[in-house]
């Protein structure tokens, strides 16, 4: 008899099945220390925003926080489960966070903000210089003029130190996972792919991820930026006010559109 040959699964779209645990698996951030860095850089260039957007939110933590400092916040982002996540916690908060699922490239947000934000290396997802620039022309429709657009993005060095050829797992008694990372030099490209297992009313429910990001130069970001319309106020090394460079392993950029 003639078995089938099988093949695995195609992964699902990143943060679908991983939303209900991201929280749990990022546990290790600390939140409050970028929502000070964030507040820091406003106060550097003299900027009191009332109204802020935030790109690619994820489960809405830095939302959450911003909003509970004072700020009126929206928050938009490609995965529709982390959105879920995310309305699900603002109403248990009792926060009036507008919360709605949308691709930041090609910016299907209304309104006119004070600030946007775009943290936690969710530039890098952008795979295409020409993605980046149509997010960047985009902005310009919903950034007042002058508003500061800060984002930040993760370093070839930050890749290869702790990102490459690296195997991680947790376990619970609710889901388990193992990540494996590599780093793909020729392309620029951090592979991050999950292995997923959930137990769900006495069953086994197993998927998985596949998680690409595009590791760009510091500067050519900044110059996609200037190319854009945009003033490059500042590019930080991590959380601090050095400049950075490509021994970074973080790079804050902070830009506005050029008057």
């Amino acid at each position: 008899m003639r078995h089938r040959k099988t093949h695995p699964a195609a992964p699902e779209l990143p943060y679908s099945q991983l939303a209900p645990i991201y929280d749990h698996v990022m546990r290790h951030v600390d939140y409050d220390r970028w929502a000070d860095y964030i507040q820091s850089i406003f106060e550097r260039f003299g900027a009191t925003p009332k109204d802020i957007l935030e790109l690619a939110c994820g489960t809405g933590v830095m939302a959450c926080i911003l909003d509970d400092r004072g700020y009126r916040m929206t928050g938009m982002d490609r995965s529709e489960s982390m959105i879920a996540v995310a309305r699900q916690k603002a109403l248990d908060g009792r926060r009036s966070i507008a919360f709605q699922a949308g691709d930041m490239v090609d910016m299907p947000v209304s309104g006119s903000y004070d600030a946007v934000l775009c943290l936690y290396d969710s530039i890098n997802y952008i795979m295409d210089e020409a993605d980046i620039v149509a997010m960047m022309n985009g902005l310009r429709g919903v950034l007042n003029a002058d508003g500061l657009f800060v984002f930040d993005v993760c370093t070839e060095i930050n890749s290869r130190r702790y990102f490459h050829n690296q195997v991680d797992q947790e376990s619970n008694g609710d889901y388990s996972y193992v990540r494996r990372c590599v780093y793909v030099p020729e392309s620029r490209v951090q592979v991050n792919e999950f292995q997923l297992t959930f137990h769900r009313g006495g069953k086994r429910y197993s998927t998985r991820e596949r998680h690409e990001q595009r590791i760009y130069p510091v500067a050519r970001l900044a110059e996609i930026c200037r190319q854009s319309g945009y003033s490059v106020l500042g590019t930080f090394d991590g959380f601090s006010f050095q400049e950075a460079s490509e021994r970074s392993n973080r790079v804050h950029y902070v830009v506005r559109p050029a008057g």
